[in-house]
């Protein structure tokens, strides 16, 4: 069998030579085998190909696409079944293996129609967020209890390790699987976390909202039923392939897909020489999406196909073929004759005087006006702060490239009838989405329709249209049929984007007693060779300061594209500037806790007021329920022996502005209300979110509510999930529309018959004079084995101001699973590049090295409630808020506990063994920067 990773292939024999030849498939037919097996209890037969795998089996010829494809090459876990009772990932077997054997997938569970008390317990835990992992968590958990009937948690989580979770909901996962062991009534648990939160609640209660409530989508997702872009088969359907650059910068001097072309099978083929579609939200001035006048005069713009290619992975070419073996074997046809350019990595190196220019203007990233100017902000003069203060620190961190690595890989399926183009995608805005498509397409609005029923996760950047959509698109109206186009978990991590990695220079003045009088900052941000967004560093708006100055230059490399990820600019902002105070108190003996209540903000830029302002709060609550006094070191690093333990803090405020989106809300003679919203759902809760707002606005049951969710052509304008506003600004549109709805009502009465009424609302509410934000504070205390370099997490407490709490148990969820990714952050992940051939050498799961069940600790959350009478009852953001001050407390922990500052994120274990070595630290400290890209890892 050849496997393919990816292009993998491809991208090998390309590097050998900047002329690519072509290479003619085995003209042999596939052997071909007759099995029989037994899938979930009943007898199957099937004749499948030798090169087949056993997911492929299942989910393209057998019909059971609850079971996923995460990666495709056993990283992931998305894909685990059950093979004779044992669990397997069926991504690594092929399917000839499984003749005469056994095979359960999520959809054997059900019994009698009933979910089976895993399944309920996992609904109940919240467990399923995006949901796209729950089947192969579902699988192992079910293979740990036919084995130990009574696990404790750590028996479950090493049973589950294999079964990654991007929404990092690794805590209940968990909790569902001890749980439903030990036969407990996890009903009864939703009841007293419901009451337990509206006693220590200090907003008024409400009927619907604020009770701990399942998801409405929850037994989709459990029971392999919820439908993701991925398992759409439309008749006649064609796969499509992308053959990606295998250099960093090169310029195309010839393609030849004539031999694709001839391969019988193949329906279309596409490159730059066919395909100028311009992919608007791929590359724009500023980063500024939403914004077509700025899409127009954008000078670097980015097309579906590109020459030159400026990064490994770029497309190059597309076919379409009937299936995928022909589309990749088509692929290996096509003919590529390159000229290597010269290629720069780091975002430093590329503004030096005589650096390779990735485009004539150069590579400092112009703004919204086509100005190539950096980022800044100023107030006061802080040439006078630093004069005036009594000590001046300067130091640089520096933050990696971390990949969104949602666990859908991207996909897309395009299909026309006639004018009209219908893209299953998995988008977080379904309407931002459909007007991308029209505008890069040059067609009506109402020609397209964009449809994503469920989505395995987003955290940035997805809210718009992607190139595969584009791609997609364009093939299928060249083979005038449907086309899906699946990327490889490789080709997700190289082809889509990340968090951009980023250097800052500080420069902190304050007085003896600790009090700030001037901060200066100079960033570099790294964005590959496209502007997807702002590249901002953010961060010292925390800070009550006179004095402030910050410079931020967007810088374009030949590495992987930069985009938002769940907080754009604040976690590595956050880290950069919490770590740097955290140094200057410990240099001045000062706690950190106090020395954040001393400077913290408390107005925005230290001129405007809060709608309501409750971090003092939550730094008070948490040092008095983390035991602060008692786990912090006074003296970093003065624990005897090689284990040493510290504590860390960092706090946070993030925006929970207010916006225009829309809702619709119908009722009927049965009084059977239906609410409208063009949301999808990416993990956070939002279709149940809606319905409660709905149901407690209406004064019904969220019982008497349905959602009606993640189709254009049945959904009205929603501003998509991301940037944590979905629940204030839909939601808002929700209430609006309802009271719409509920005036209809009171004049006309209830509908009869088969009539309906129908609210509607687009709110666009504004501020004025104040500014709205969530407030948080996360306490950390963390174990640094100073032999091994290893840090494990003993205690994590994350305190949040989020407005009012819609639902408990999802809140709960959004805010553990944005720490335990923040953890990642700080000790894990990065996307490591070759900087002799501009390679990347760790895309992937495994390369990244994303926690697992093992090393997510447990996470104890806090919520201080507060009703500022805005958006929906109050709410205010909740999702990215979690992740941003995390990183910043886990290394401020590990600096308390080992008395060394570690400033380049992640903190890996070769940088702590060296770093606590004297003879090595000299050594460190010169190779810093070109560690990342070097490739040197623990």
């Amino acid at each position: 069998r050849q496997f393919l990773e990816g292009t993998g292939t491809v991208l090998t024999v390309a590097a050998a030579a900047p002329a690519l030849r072509a290479q003619r498939p085995a003209a042999n037919p596939v052997p071909r085998t007759a099995i029989a097996l037994t899938l979930n209890g009943t007898a199957r037969r099937l004749d499948v190909d030798d090169r087949w795998t056993l997911v492929e089996a299942l989910r393209d010829h057998l019909g059971s696409t609850g079971t996923k494809i995460g990666c495709d090459r056993g990283e992931c876990g998305a894909c685990t079944v059950l093979l004779d009772g044992k669990p397997v990932y069926s991504c690594s077997q092929l399917a000839v293996w499984a003749d005469g054997k056994s095979v359960q997938t999520v959809e054997g569970l059900i019994r009698n129609g009933q979910l089976a008390p895993l399944q309920q317990s996992f609904v109940e835990h919240d467990a399923p967020q995006c949901g796209f992992c729950t089947p192969g968590q579902l699988m192992s958990a079910s293979a740990l209890l036919a084995a130990n009937p009574h696990p404790t948690a750590d028996q479950a989580r090493a049973a589950m390790t294999g079964n990654l979770c991007r929404c990092s909901g690794y805590n209940h996962y968990v909790a569902a699987t001890v749980a439903v062991s030990q036969q407990r009534s996890t009903q009864s648990s939703l009841s007293t976390q419901s009451k337990a939160f509206s006693a220590g609640s200090a907003v008024s209660a409400l009927a619907v909202v604020g009770r701990a409530t399942p998801r409405i989508d929850a037994v989709e997702r459990v029971s392999g039923k919820a439908t993701y872009t991925g398992d759409i088969a439309l008749p006649g359907m064609l796969y499509a392939r992308v053959l990606r650059s295998p250099h960093p910068h090169a310029r195309i001097r010839r393609i030849d897909t004539s031999k694709a072309l001839a391969l019988p099978g193949v329906k279309a083929v596409i490159s730059h020489e066919n395909c100028t579609v311009v992919w608007g939200a791929g590359s724009t001035s500023g980063g500024q999406q939403y914004n077509d006048e700025v899409k127009k005069i954008t000078k670097h713009r980015r097309y579906a196909f590109n020459n030159p290619v400026r990064f490994v992975g770029e497309p190059v070419a597309a076919v379409a073929a009937v299936d995928r073996h022909v589309a990749e074997e088509a692929l290996l046809l096509i003919s590529v004759e390159y000229e290597t350019l010269p290629f720069v990595l780091d975002p430093e190196d590329a503004l030096k005087p005589g650096a390779v220019q990735i485009w004539p203007e150069g590579n400092l990233s112009p703004n919204v006006r086509n100005e190539t100017q950096p980022i800044g902000t100023r107030r006061g003069n802080v040439a006078e702060g630093f004069a005036s203060a009594d000590h001046v620190f300067e130091d640089r961190y520096t933050t990696s490239f971390q990949h969104n690595a949602q666990m859908e890989p991207r996909v897309s399926v395009a299909s026309w009838e006639r004018d009209k183009l219908t893209v299953y995608t998995p988008t977080g805005g379904i309407s931002n989405c459909r007007t991308d498509m029209a505008r890069d397409l040059g067609i009506p609005l109402d020609n397209v329709r964009v449809v994503c029923r469920f989505m395995g996760g987003n955290f940035g950047n997805k809210n718009q249209n992607q190139d595969a959509d584009l791609i997609a698109a364009v093939l299928a109206k060249e083979a005038a049929a449907p086309v899906k186009l699946e990327l490889s978990r490789k080709e997700d991590f190289i082809g889509m984007h990340g968090r951009w990695p980023t250097a800052q220079y500080y420069k902190v003045g304050v007085k003896r007693d600790g009090t700030l009088q001037a901060i200066q900052m100079r960033g570099y941000s790294g964005m590959g060779p496209y502007r997807k967004n702002s590249g901002a560093i953010g961060g010292i708006e925390l800070y009550q300061c006179p004095h402030i100055e910050t410079t931020v230059s967007p810088v374009y490399t030949n590495r992987t594209v930069s985009g938002n990820f769940r907080g754009p600019e604040f976690p590595q902002g956050f880290f950069g500037i919490q770590s740097m105070m955290d140094d200057v108190a410990a240099k001045l003996k000062i706690d950190p806790v106090e020395f954040i209540l001393r400077n913290m903000t408390r107005k925005a830029n230290d001129q405007i007021p809060y709608t309501t302002y409750t971090l003092d709060e939550c730094l008070h609550r948490g040092a008095e329920a983390f035991e602060w006094k008692k786990r912090w070191r006074p003296q970093p690093g003065s624990d005897s022996g090689p284990i040493k333990r510290g504590a860390g803090v960092a706090f946070m405020a993030f925006r929970a502005g207010l916006g225009r989106s829309s809702a619709v809300v119908r009722v009927d003679a049965n009084r059977r209300y239906s609410v409208h919203v063009g949301v999808t759902d990416v993990g956070s809760g939002a279709k149940t979110t809606m319905g409660l707002i709905a149901a407690e606005e209406l004064g019904v049951p969220l019982s008497q509510v349905d959602v009606v969710w993640g189709d254009t052509d049945r959904c009205p304008y929603s501003v998509g999930e991301s940037g944590s506003r979905t629940t204030i600004m839909t939601g808002y549109a929700v209430v609006e529309a309802a009271r719409d709805l509920k005036k209809q009502i009171a004049e006309k009465g209830l509908p009869r018959g088969d009539d309906v009424l129908i609210g509607s609302a687009t709110p666009n509410p504004t501020l004025q004079g104040k500014v709205r934000n969530t407030f948080g504070a996360h306490f950390v205390e963390v174990e640094v084995d100073t032999e091994m370099g290893s840090v494990r997490v003993l205690k994590y407490l994350a305190v949040h101001d989020c407005g009012r709490i819609i639902n408990p148990l999802t809140a709960r969820s959004q805010i553990k699973g944005g720490a335990t990714m923040g953890i990642g952050m700080a000790l894990h992940e990065s996307l490591l590049y070759d900087r002799r051939t501009g390679s990347p050498l760790t895309a992937g799961y495994y390369g990244a090295r994303v926690l697992t069940h093992r090393d997510a600790p447990e996470i104890d959350v806090i919520f201080i409630e507060s009703d500022d009478g805005l958006g929906p009852f109050g709410a205010k953001s909740m999702g990215e808020a979690s992740k941003i001050p995390a990183p910043a407390a886990v290394a401020n922990a590990i600096f308390n506990a080992i008395g060394h500052r570690m400033k380049d994120l992640p903190i890996t274990r070769d940088k702590i063994i060296a770093a606590v070595t004297p003879a090595r630290a000299e050594t460190v400290a010169g190779a810093g920067a070109g560690r990342a890209l070097r490739g040197d890892r623990s």
